[in-house]
């Protein structure tokens, strides 16, 4: 833990032996080389130790149900510290819970947890040939979505996409089945045929906004703020403020990656993710989404128009980066000694956005008697702004 913001920050104590070995396959992002090199990870599918194989030995920080994090392997982006996270390294928990159809638990690591003990096992990782939404092996990663997230990556510079920062995938990775023995026949009712898929891809820390993490912001805020080393008012204030920026550029993600289509203009919006499990927060505040299988393009006109569709986008998760907010800016009231009213609180977080947002292209602040709207502007070739009120002051 530190105060560096240029370092990734991690918690939990916990770690798994993972070994890497010679992937079959590897695709990498078209601007992979914008992110440098990860010695010691080219050409290699990182296995649970417990799969028996040889090869060079990382300890790994579980994180979610199917990923693992490699803090040995760390590189510097934009000023910000990332390490390399695997998404498909097995799953933590069976996919039906204690079933007579647990045959993976009861074959290879022991009996099933029993109904009201479904959690993540300790030391399991458990890859099946189940069709999981269809698109991939559960427990690994399928080329449909791993492709969705490679083509979000190659939108950005960096990190970030227009202001819409991103934890960037390096290369998909193919498992080589022959080091997972028996594994078609690992299935509960539906089996998956295809490639078995890593995602490679850079995270600042394994802090989520609200769910799916032993610490978030949301929940733990004065504990996510001592690890990230935030403990003066000029650090909180440039950690809110990196807040804002990053929940509006995900808030608006479908103006900064409009685009001309045959059918007009067409954006990038969320599809069955959200913010507040599918975000992570770097250490000066900067949230970054991971979840990248979950974007798609949309067309503007095409079931809503583009007023509809940005105000949607907006609305959809305007609550979760709001509540994030509301819990750092209680938590600096405390650090500072002060007890606001809620209308005091509201009126001083007007003047934050203001400033978080003074030179981003794609929104302005407009603020009234009445209160603060933030004015939403597509790229030449769109419709109108469309102003979104944010904060009512009366």
């Amino acid at each position: 833990m530190g105060s560096d913001a240029s370092r990734p920050v991690f918690h939990g104590s916990s770690r798994e032996p993972f070994v890497g070995v010679p992937a079959a396959s590897v695709v990498p992002s078209g601007n992979r080389s914008a992110y440098g090199p990860l010695d010691g990870t080219d050409g290699l599918v990182f296995l649970h130790e417990e799969a028996g194989v040889q090869g060079r030995r990382v300890l790994g920080i579980p994180d979610n149900n199917r990923s693992v994090i490699l803090p040995e392997f760390a590189t510097t982006i934009g000023g910000r510290g990332y390490a390399l996270s695997v998404k498909g390294v097995g799953a933590r928990a069976p996919l039906y819970g204690s079933s007579p159809l647990d045959f993976a638990f009861k074959a290879d690591f022991g009996p099933a947890p029993s109904v009201d003990q479904v959690r993540p096992m300790a030391g399991a990782r458990l890859y099946t040939s189940e069709a999981w939404f269809g698109e991939s092996p559960y427990g690994a990663q399928g080329p449909v979505p791993g492709s969705y997230s490679l083509r979000a990556t190659e939108l950005a510079e960096g990190c970030s996409i227009n202001g819409f920062h991103i934890c960037p995938v390096l290369e998909l990775v193919e498992i080589p089945l022959d080091r997972l023995p028996g594994l078609s026949s690992r299935y509960w009712y539906r089996r998956y045929s295809g490639p078995y898929l890593q995602e490679h891809r850079l995270v600042p820390s394994n802090v989520r906004l609200y769910h799916q993490s032993e610490v978030t912001l949301g929940q733990n805020p004065a504990a996510v703020l001592r690890e990230f080393g935030v403990a003066t008012a000029e650090r909180m204030d440039a950690f809110i403020d990196a807040y804002i920026a990053s929940g509006v550029g995900a808030l608006t993600v479908f103006v900064r990656t409009m685009r001309p289509c045959k059918w007009g203009v067409e954006g990038l919006d969320y599809e069955n993710v959200w913010l507040d499990k599918d975000c992570l927060v770097a250490p000066d505040g900067t949230l970054h989404f991971a979840d990248l299988e979950g974007m798609e393009w949309f067309v503007a006109g095409q079931d809503r128009t583009l007023e509809a569709r940005v105000r949607e986008q907006f609305n959809r998760n305007l609550y979760e980066v709001m509540y994030g907010l509301d819990a750092l800016v209680r938590e600096a009231d405390r650090m500072a000694g002060r007890s606001p009213t809620p209308a005091e609180r509201r009126a001083a977080l007007v003047p934050r956005f203001e400033m978080a947002l003074a030179n981003d292209p794609f929104v302005r602040c407009e603020v009234s008697g009445s209160g603060l709207d933030l004015v939403v502007r597509p790229p030449p070739g769109g419709e109108a702004d469309v102003p979104i009120r944010v904060i009512d002051l009366r």
